[in-house]
């Protein structure tokens, strides 16, 4: 988060390390995750994705289908991010589901708006708002101000993108306004 990333890696590393000497299959599987995570925001797609598909095998070994369900949604980020866009809605509908089976509200909202920024590059507008909408509503109900201040966001994105200034900033100012008063300075 500080952006230190050769630092976290060297951290996952040495926890990956522990984990595997004591048998914590599920901190195998969780610290693989976030060894992708680091590797996909460097932008080392390909090594992201080995670290992805051994942690979704561990995770559907061991039973874990929240986790099952957040390697998928990475893998559908890399796949979003190389253009691939069938394997990335393919990855993120397979994640979608097991979130709705297991109801993981946060997760299912995550998935919806990723479900939405696939709709609206490939330009099917009131699909891509129709999901939006869909993760927003989710996100108001458990709570969750970053989420709704990041689907505020992307809602005025579209407006934006269409030209209707208007709504675009008030969709704006809402989500500045929760990201203020949660002290998000990223956002």
């Amino acid at each position: 988060n500080q952006g230190d990333s050769s630092l976290a890696l060297e951290y996952y590393h040495k926890s990956l390390k522990i984990e595997e000497e004591i048998g914590y299959q599920e901190g195998i599987a969780s610290s693989l995750n976030n060894i992708g995570i680091i590797y996909s925001d460097e932008g080392d797609f390909s090594l992201a994705l080995e670290y992805y598909h051994k942690s979704l095998k561990i995770n559907e070994e061991i039973g874990d289908k929240k986790g099952v369900a957040y390697s998928l949604n990475n893998i559908g980020n890399i796949y979003n991010n190389q253009g691939e866009i069938s394997l990335a809605l393919e990855y993120y509908n397979k994640s979608l589901k097991i979130r709705e089976e297991i109801g993981d509200k946060s997760g299912i909202a995550v998935s919806l708006n990723n479900i939405g920024l696939i709709y609206k590059n490939q330009g099917d507008i009131p699909k891509a708002l129709e999901y939006y909408h869909k993760s927003l509503k989710i996100q108001e109900e458990i709570g969750d101000k970053k989420g709704i201040a990041n689907s505020l966001n992307n809602i005025g994105y579209i407006y934006d993108d269409q030209e209707d200034i208007p709504k675009a900033l008030e969709y704006y100012h809402k989500s500045l306004k929760i990201y203020e008063e949660i002290g998000d300075k990223k956002g």
